[in-house]
């Protein structure tokens, strides 16, 4: 029969466990709300840039090519930034994510089931 040391050092070390799992799933969630948060302004910033380019068309406004590069750069780095969080929840569940299309895959696989493109 098990000591009350062991039986308290066993209750902390689970403690402990548990800990990080909530810890874990709570990285995991806000991850999941900045991916969400970063499609939102994607969307939006491609809506502006739509407008830009529909008032141009129309004759109503010259289109001012600053502006969309400046709008294509911001679709850029949140599109990046997406491709780092949803690397880093894939590699936190044990998945491999493909450098070439981005693909989430089985953490034994060797090649993308995607493309076919070795993930060593």
């Amino acid at each position: 029969m098990k000591t009350w040391e062991e039986l308290v050092c066993k209750a902390k070390e689970l403690a402990g466990e548990a800990g990080r799992k909530v810890t874990d799933v709570a990285d995991l969630a806000k991850q999941k709300i900045k991916i969400a948060e970063n499609e939102k302004a994607i969307r939006a910033t491609l809506e502006a840039l739509g407008r830009l380019l529909y008032d141009s068309r129309r004759g109503d406004e010259e289109l001012q090519e600053e502006m969309v590069a400046e709008l294509v750069a911001q679709i850029d780095e949140l599109a990046a930034a997406n491709e780092d969080l949803q690397a880093a929840i894939d590699n936190n569940s044990g998945k491999k994510t493909c450098v070439v299309c981005g693909n989430a895959n089985p953490s034994g696989a060797a090649f993308c089931n995607n493309c076919g493109k070795s993930l060593d």
